[in-house]
C-alpha cells in the first residue's frame, strides 16, 4: 500500500489558528486525497459529521500501517467540510498548487481518475502547465511541447468521446479553439495547425485536442505532407466539404477518429480532414488494418520543418523550471486584450 511517506501527494498538514478555538484546518496537498478522506469518513463528498463505524475502519487501517491502534474515539461527531481559501492564498501562486487559477467544484467530477495525466483531480495532473480554466475544458501546455505556444484544449470530465463529438464540449471548445487561433495570429503572426487523435490507447484515454502555431502561409505544405505521410502509415484522410460540425456529421463516432485542421492562412479559415478508426486503409491493398501513429500529428511537423527531435514529446521535455516560465509567458500573452 502507499503511504504518504511513498507518495507526497498524501501528505497533510494540521493546522488550528488558535488553541482555544474548536475548529482547525487539514491541508491536502492534492484535491483527490482531501476528496478520498472527506467520503471515507463522512460518506459525502460534500462533508458532515465524522460516522463511527467509518472511523472504525479508518482505525484498523492505520494499525496495518502502524501497528498501532491509534485512539480516535474523539473524533466521534466531529463535522469535516471543505473551507474556502483566503484572497491571499489564492494569489500565492505556485505555493498554493492552483497557481493563481481560479478551480471550482465543477473541474473535479465524480469521475476523474486519480492515474490520469489530465484530470484535475488527479496528483499526477501538473498543475503548473495550465495556461487558463474555462467551465467545461481549459488550456495547458503540453509535456515537450514543440514550440513555446503549442497547447491542449483538455476537457475537464475525463472519457474517451471525442473532444468535437460531445455535444456538451463542443460549442466551448470550438470558442476556446477560436480563442488560440486569433492569438496565434494577432500576438505571433502565425498560423494554428490543429488537430486530435480520439484512438483509445491501452492505459486509457482523457480526450484532449493540439493546438501549434505554425509559421503563417505553411498549411500547404503541412497540409501535401500530412497526406502523403497518412498514406505511408496505412490509413486515408477524407477532406470535409460540409460546413456542419464535426458532432452533426455522424451520430456515432465511439470506434474513434483522426481530425485535423489545416490553416489557410490571413484570418479563420482552414480545410478540415478526417479518418474514422475502423474504416479501410489508404493502401493500395485496401488493408482495413490501418494504424494512426500516436504521435502522428509532431510527426507530420517534424518532416516539415525538418526537425526529427520534435516528433515525439520525450526529445523536448525540458525542467519544470523552464515549463514554468514558458506557461506563466503564454497565459500573460493570451489575457493580452490584443489577443
Amino acid at each position: 500500500r502507499i503511504t504518504a511517506a511513498d507518495e507526497p501527494a498524501l501528505r497533510v498538514q494540521v493546522r488550528q489558528p488558535n488553541a482555544e478555538m474548536n475548529y482547525g484546518f487539514l491541508t491536502f496537498a492534492s484535491h483527490a486525497a482531501a476528496l478520498t478522506t472527506l467520503v471515507s469518513l463522512t460518506g459525502h463528498e460534500d462533508g458532515g459529521a465524522v460516522s463511527g463505524d467509518k472511523l472504525e475502519t479508518a482505525q484498523t487501517l492505520a494499525k496495518e500501517e502502524t501497528e498501532t491502534k491509534a485512539d480516535a474515539s474523539n473524533l466521534n461527531g466531529v463535522t469535516l467540510y471543505w473551507a474556502k481559501g483566503s484572497q491571499k492564498s489564492a494569489e500565492s501562486n505556485g505555493k498554493s498548487g492552483n497557481y493563481g487559477l481560479n478551480f471550482n467544484n465543477r473541474h473535479f467530477p465524480p469521475d476523474a481518475r486519480t492515474d490520469c495525466w489530465f484530470c484535475l483531480a488527479s496528483p499526477t495532473c501538473e498543475k503548473h502547465l495550465i495556461v487558463t480554466v474555462f467551465d467545461e475544458c481549459y488550456v495547458a501546455m503540453p509535456k515537450g511541447a514543440v514550440n513555446e505556444f503549442h497547447s491542449l484544449i483538455v476537457p475537464v470530465e475525463h472519457g474517451g468521446d471525442g473532444a468535437f463529438v460531445t455535444k456538451k464540449l463542443a460549442p466551448e471548445m470550438e470558442t476556446v479553439k477560436s480563442k488560440l487561433r486569433t492569438h496565434a495570429r494577432t500576438a505571433l503572426q502565425k498560423d494554428l495547425f490543429v488537430f486530435e487523435r480520439c484512438i483509445q490507447t491501452k492505459g486509457g484515454y482523457h480526450t484532449h485536442v493540439q493546438c501549434i502555431p505554425v509559421e503563417a502561409g505553411s498549411g500547404p505544405t503541412i497540409q501535401s505532407k500530412m497526406l502523403e505521410m497518412s498514406v505511408r502509415s496505412g490509413f486515408q484522410l477524407r477532406e470535409i466539404t460540409s460546413e456542419l460540425s464535426l458532432n452533426a456529421l455522424e451520430e456515432d463516432w465511439s470506434a474513434g477518429y483522426f481530425y485535423v485542421e489545416i490553416p489557410l492562412g490571413g484570418g479563420d479559415e482552414y480545410r478540415r480532414f478526417i479518418y474514422r478508426a475502423g474504416d479501410a486503409g489508404g493502401n493500395e491493398q485496401g488493408s482495413s488494418r490501418a494504424h494512426v501513429p500516436l504521435q502522428f500529428g509532431r510527426e507530420v511537423l517534424a518532416e516539415v520543418l525538418n526537425k526529427p527531435e520534435i516528433g515525439h514529446w520525450k526529445a523536448c521535455v525540458v525542467s519544470k523550471e523552464k515549463e514554468e516560465e514558458l506557461t506563466a509567458s503564454f497565459r500573460t500573452s493570451l489575457a493580452s486584450p490584443s489577443s
